[in-house]
């Protein structure tokens, strides 16, 4: 619980503000409980000149009320809103700090269900209901007090009673926050299962599994609602001895009053409002006790969510770097995704600037996985990555994508138009655009929308081809101007003279460092590298020019025959 203290608390003034109206509330509704016994005390004494006063008071204190429960109101929608937005954005915030390798240690239905469903569980079960409890507390002390006066044979016996109706549902308590945990998880695996399922939907109608998808999602499904009937079993059994114990203080409060009226201890007037002021007594005992254990059973969530938002890593950015200037240098490089999964073995890469590699080799040798670690997206690993001798972990984000961009093969699209997922919602011109389309080949696809570069691209790029889809994905690193580009396999989908066209533009401009993975082996292409790098189980295993690995007669020089099939297995 104590992790969620900086969210309750991060707005002060909305929080004490709260208190003090809902303080104000709780005094009108006992002044007005008073005001119900003076008024009853004047009919009986007949005391008639009292009658108009006491009346314009009564309408003073009604209006007092409204305008009270109106203010309530608004600081308490006010806090609501400016505390959940706060948690979840700083939530969301926190998930995207993570590296790769942390954030994909979860399902990403896991994070949507934490950012809704357990956000809004700590709405309801702790933000509303924190707010309830004090106000209890408030109308409790303040009637108790006013009850003492009165009789204190009676607030004796209230507080017996009261303390028995806290401490019996309490064993419940526990039992409740397991429960309510459950329902959490239960909720990740639906929002995860039911992502995943969405995703596949092609799967699921060419292969005609629709009947055991639905099987499936329905058992999902009755697990979920099995868990929150769990709970709400819980809860009733705790509002049943809250209701029990607060009738048993109502109607001994009752009973005792009536005792006192009887020996004529206490005017007429004073029963009710002793009767009145218990109601402020009993309701709150009743109310906090089911919902204290509801606050205490979001103790485990608060838990789970921070345990899901752990960083391993412990870097801290602290370096600049204005421009690149010199090279990129990998040392002694080894990464694991596991502990029993080897991607990486000592490599040793030195990447220069404005110089063009490629980088080549079989599925699976760790292509895709170096140069994730060159873009910083897992930083779980061992060796040194230096950026002009600076070590990468250290250089503010902002500067190392202002000097590095990555095109990766499977490319992510938002559900927006073409013109801003090229320019990523930042401020560049139509000019600029215009430009990159251009020379990304994206001017025939442009031209023949109804609505040209403004047309919509669908959920993850849905309405375009792959092709399409990697040409804008060029188009937005084009655009970015940095200085460092690095394609992984980003020419597959395109048609080969669309590539050929692009690669070679891209390799004539000096003042780019170009990294390419590429499974495309044209000669006429490689031949425009610096370097061409040769990776196979990990490693680095051949590097040079495209003429000295020929000659060389290595592991590119027989990938690079098989594929283009000039010579036979036998030479």
């Amino acid at each position: 619980m104590k992790k969620l203290y900086k969210y309750i608390f991060k707005y002060k003034l909305l929080f004490f503000t709260r208190i003090i109206t809902i303080s104000l509330a709780a005094l009108s509704a006992i002044a007005f409980d008073f005001m119900m016994g003076f008024i009853v005390d004047i009919f009986a004494n007949g005391e008639n000149s009292k009658f108009i006063p006491i009346i314009s008071a009564s309408i003073l204190l009604i209006i007092i009320m409204f305008i009270t429960e109106y203010i309530d109101g608004f600081v308490m929608s006010s806090y609501i809103k400016n505390t959940v937005n706060y948690l979840r954005t700083d939530i969301f915030s926190k998930i995207l700090s993570k590296d790769m390798k942390d954030f994909s240690l979860d399902n990403s239905g896991k994070y949507i269900s934490v950012l809704y469903n357990d956000i809004k569980i700590i709405e309801d079960s702790l933000l509303n209901n924190i707010f309830q409890v004090i106000s209890s507390f408030i109308s409790f002390t303040i009637s108790l007090v006013f009850l003492s006066s009165i009789s204190p044979t009676i607030v004796l016996f209230i507080s017996i009673f009261g303390v028995l109706g806290f401490v019996i549902p309490h064993a419940l308590s526990k039992k409740l926050t397991l429960e309510k945990n459950n329902y959490s998880h239960n909720l990740e695996d639906i929002t995860s299962v039911t992502k995943d399922l969405f995703s596949g939907f092609e799967v699921i109608k060419g292969f005609n599994i629709s009947s055991k998808i639905n099987t499936i999602f329905r058992n999902y499904s009755n697990t979920v609602e099995t868990t929150k009937r769990k709970c709400s079993i819980i809860e009733a059994i705790i509002k049943g001895f809250s209701l029990s114990f607060s009738v048993t203080i109502y109607l001994g409060v009752l009973i005792l009053g009536g005792y006192l009226m009887y020996r004529g201890e206490i005017s007429v007037g004073t029963a009710i409002i002793i009767i009145q002021l218990s109601t402020h007594i009993v309701g709150p005992v009743k109310i906090s006790i089911s919902l204290i254990n509801q606050i205490k059973s979001v103790s485990l969530i608060a838990d789970k969510i921070d345990n899901m938002l752990y960083d391993s890593s412990e870097d801290v950015e602290d370096t600049d770097l204005i421009s690149f200037e010199n090279s990129l240098e990998v040392k002694d490089l080894t990464f694991s995704y596991t502990a029993d999964r080897k991607a990486l073995s000592n490599i040793n890469l030195t990447f220069e600037k404005n110089k063009k590699y490629a980088i080549v080799g079989e599925s699976g040798c760790g292509k895709s996985t170096l140069i994730k670690l060159l873009m910083r997206y897992y930083k779980d690993y061992d060796g040194d990555i230096l950026l002009d001798n600076k070590d990468l972990h250290k250089i503010f984000s902002s500067d190392l994508y202002k000097n590095m961009s990555m095109i990766q093969q499977n490319v992510f699209m938002f559900d927006d138009s073409i013109k801003e997922n090229i320019k990523l919602f930042a401020n560049y011109s139509d000019e600029e655009v215009s430009n990159v389309c251009n020379r990304s080949g994206l001017s025939n696809l442009i031209s023949s929308l109804p609505k040209g570069i403004d047309s919509l691209v669908g959920e993850n790029g849905n309405k375009l081809s792959g092709g399409e889809k990697q040409r804008i994905a060029i188009a937005r690193a084009l655009i970015n101007n940095t200085q460092i580009l690095i394609l992984d396999e980003s020419t597959s989908a395109l048609d080969n003279e669309t590539a050929y066209n692009l690669e070679s533009s891209l390799l004539k401009l000096y003042d780019l460092t170009l990294i390419v993975v590429t499974h495309k082996l044209i000669k006429n292409i490689l031949i425009n590298y610096d370097e061409i790098i040769v990776m196979k189980d990990g490693m680095v295993i051949e590097k040079g020019s495209f003429e000295y690995l020929i000659n060389l007669k290595g592991y590119f020089y027989s990938l690079y025959y098989i594929q283009n099939d000039d010579i036979s297995l036998s030479e």
